[in-house]
C-alpha cells in the first residue's frame, strides 16, 4: 500500500467574525451610542435647574430696597429682537453692584414656558450712577421667547420679581 500525502490546506481567515459575534458587536455599539446621547442630553441647557429656585419673591418696592433700582419697564423692542429692562436708580450705592457685578446680572424667565434669557455682553454703564437717573439693559430675545403681554419673572441675584407684563 502506498501512502499518499494529502496536500496541506491553509486556513485563511475571511476577516468576517462569526454571525453571533457581529450581533454582539452591533448591540454593544448601539448601547454605547445610547449612553453617549443620554450623557450629552443630561448636560444640555434645557436640563438646567430653574434659575428662580432658591430666590426670594419680592415686590417692586422690595427689589428697589434690595438693589436700589425701580424697574419701570420690561419691553419688547427692535422688531421683537431685544428685551429692554428699563429702571430708575433710587439708591446709587445699592444699584452699582447690579450694573458692575456679573453675579447680579438681570435674568428674565418667561413664566409659561420657563425659557430663560440672560444678558450675555458686558454691562454698558461705565460711569457713576445718578440718583433718579434712568438706565436700561438690553437682552437678546432668543427664539422670539417674549411677546408683548407675556408674563415674565425678573431675577437679580437672590431676588425675583414675578408676573411682570412685557410691554410692546
Amino acid at each position: 500500500m502506498t501512502t499518499q500525502t494529502l496536500p496541506e490546506v491553509a486556513v485563511v481567515p475571511t476577516g468576517k467574525p462569526p454571525r453571533r459575534r457581529r450581533v454582539v458587536i452591533v448591540l454593544v455599539l448601539l448601547l454605547l451610542l445610547v449612553v453617549t446621547a443620554a450623557a450629552i442630553r443630561a448636560r444640555s441647557p434645557e436640563q438646567k435647574a430653574d434659575i428662580r429656585e432658591g430666590t426670594t419673591l419680592v415686590s417692586a418696592a422690595g427689589m428697589a430696597a434690595r438693589y436700589g433700582i425701580d424697574v419701570n419697564l420690561i419691553g419688547v423692542t427692535a422688531a421683537g429682537g431685544l428685551i429692554e429692562i428699563r429702571y430708575q436708580v433710587v439708591d446709587p450705592d445699592r444699584a452699582d453692584p447690579v450694573i458692575h457685578d456679573a453675579d447680579l446680572t438681570p435674568i428674565i424667565v418667561v413664566e409659561d414656558t420657563g425659557v430663560t434669557l440672560v444678558l450675555r455682553s458686558a454691562h454698558h454703564h461705565k460711569r457713576e450712577l445718578q440718583l433718579g437717573g434712568t438706565y436700561f439693559f438690553l437682552i437678546a430675545n432668543a427664539h422670539n421667547a417674549i411677546h408683548p403681554g407675556s408674563l415674565v419673572t425678573l431675577v437679580i441675584g437672590d431676588a425675583r420679581l414675578e408676573h411682570v407684563v412685557a410691554q410692546g
